[in-house]
């Protein structure tokens, strides 16, 4: 779409009038709109009863698309309403499709917007919505879960990351050609074995519902 500063485009349309019409679910057609039915419809949203949030988001998605930087600002100005709150709107209406605003209708815009950051937000739109979960209770249980999931991750990733800085350290001081040939035979079996671990580590990570567990030996020690 071609991009029109706003001035011009104010200034082509200074005298229209587009009655204003607020949509819940439905996606804007922009083809519809111009600058006057835009602010139009935003000062009709942050009126409505719920503040129009959805509306004033998917009007701000438009401006953002059309429009030249700057607009934003100008489109907060004439409704009314604080640039970050415009921004936050248009945040929220972005992180959604239509349909999932209409399987949980019943959950509020505070609702969509407590889990719009979470790759998973959609997974917890449902549970609050089988559930009957305030937001409070949606950002606690979602946070809970993020928190521990951080924990694991950690927990599991820090002996690794652990062993790899010591087998580096290992690599730069040991010189293959001056270790007596029992040690490199040595050596060699344990590098074996630590490849096929990691390896077996690696097939879990990506398949771990087929990957099986390697075989239980003990590493060779490095002396």
């Amino acid at each position: 779409m071609r991009v029109m500063p706003i001035d011009d485009f104010l200034a082509d349309h200074e005298d229209s009038r587009t009655p204003a019409v607020v949509p819940t679910t439905s996606p804007i057609d922009g083809r519809s709109y111009d600058w006057n039915r835009i602010v139009s419809e935003g000062r009709a949203a942050r009126a409505a009863a719920d503040g129009g949030a959805w509306h004033i988001g998917g009007l701000a998605l438009l401006v953002e698309k059309r429009y030249r930087s700057g607009a934003l600002q100008r489109f907060a100005d004439e409704i009314g309403e604080s640039y970050g709150t415009v921004r936050r709107f248009r945040w929220v209406a972005g992180a959604y499709d239509p349909s999932a605003r209409l399987r949980y209708a019943g959950l509020s815009f505070s609702h969509f917007q407590a889990v719009a950051s979470l790759p998973d937000r959609l997974m917890w739109l449902q549970r609050a919505y089988r559930g009957g979960w305030s937001v409070d209770r949606l950002v606690a249980e979602s946070r809970k879960r993020s928190t521990a999931k951080t924990a694991s991750e950690s927990l599991l990733r820090k002996p690794i990351e652990s062993a790899t800085r010591r087998l580096a350290r290992l690599v730069n001081e040991i010189d293959p050609r001056r270790l007596p040939a029992d040690s490199r035979r040595a050596l060699e079996e344990a590098v074996a074995e630590l490849a096929e671990q990691v390896e077996t580590l690696r097939a879990r990570l990506t398949s771990p519902a087929r990957a099986k567990a390697g075989p239980k030996r003990t590493l060779a020690r490095v002396r």
